[in-house]
């Protein structure tokens, strides 16, 4: 006998549905009447013999499209399809390399995954309001930056951020940072792209002071680009100089 509960490559959404469990709505989530979407799938293989459910769980989502008209990236389409490769969960977690450039903007300050399609649905709306802030779920993005190998293994090696590993962490904490319009990140990223070891990380920092602006973000791009070897980076660096200095003529003009 085994057990799993979210920690196998097992098909446990469909497996409940077939157990009467609940119903796959549009955000390709298992629902439930009484709990939403907000709870986890456990499973046990043995060989004892149980009846199957008397009947399907009925579908409930009605004319709803919250979800699909929510999401930032369109990952989720009709049909009760979803797109991994556009969903803000995959790229955070899951994705290993850079994130496409057209996607960046539109993870907004998602550094680990993403709840949107389950916070925007009806079925959710009483576990959704009850949930409160907590530190540990949104830290300072200017503090993720920081962290060596040793003080993420201290802080998220025993938690399931351990996944995304710390170059992925920082990859997306590069991203929130770009997207936040905050002057007070610059230094934090002119750092990173000067001293990080992680090319994937610089790649995302020099995206994030090219997406920021300002004299000092343009001051740390030119001088990583005179001691840059990664191509990515090197690439990463001219598209943001070559955005600056648009904007610039822009704003002259």
């Amino acid at each position: 006998m085994r057990a799993y509960v979210d920690t196998g490559p097992v098909l446990e959404r469909e497996w409940a549905a077939e157990a009467g469990l609940g119903w796959f709505g549009r955000n390709t989530n298992l629902l439930n009447r009484h709990h939403g979407s907000y709870f986890f799938l456990a499973e046990i293989f043995t060989d004892v013999e149980f009846d199957s459910a008397v009947e399907p769980y009925r579908e409930h989502c009605g004319t709803c499209r919250e979800c699909l008209e929510r999401c930032p990236t369109q990952a989720l389409a009709d049909g009760y399809l979803l797109d991994p490769r556009l969903c803000i969960s995959y790229l955070t977690i899951e994705h290993r390399g850079a994130i496409p450039v057209e996607l960046r903007p539109r993870l907004g300050n998602w550094i680990f995954g993403c709840d949107i399609c389950q916070e925007v649905c009806p079925w959710n709306g009483d576990a959704t309001r009850a949930a409160s802030p907590n530190e540990d779920l949104a830290p300072s993005l200017i503090d993720l930056m920081r962290l060596d190998d040793a003080g993420f293994r201290r802080r998220y090696g025993k938690t399931a951020i351990a996944r995304t590993k710390r170059r992925g962490l920082l990859r997306n904490a590069a991203i929130a940072l770009g997207n936040s319009a905050n002057p007070a990140a610059l230094p934090v990223l002119a750092r990173t792209l000067a001293q990080e070891p992680e090319a994937l990380v610089r790649e995302h920092a020099a995206w994030a002071l090219g997406r920021l602006g300002a004299r000092q973000a343009r001051d740390a791009l030119m001088r990583a680009r005179t001691r840059e070897t990664a191509p990515d980076v090197i690439r990463e660096i001219d598209h943001a100089l070559a955005q600056l200095q648009l904007e610039r003529f822009v704003a002259i003009d």
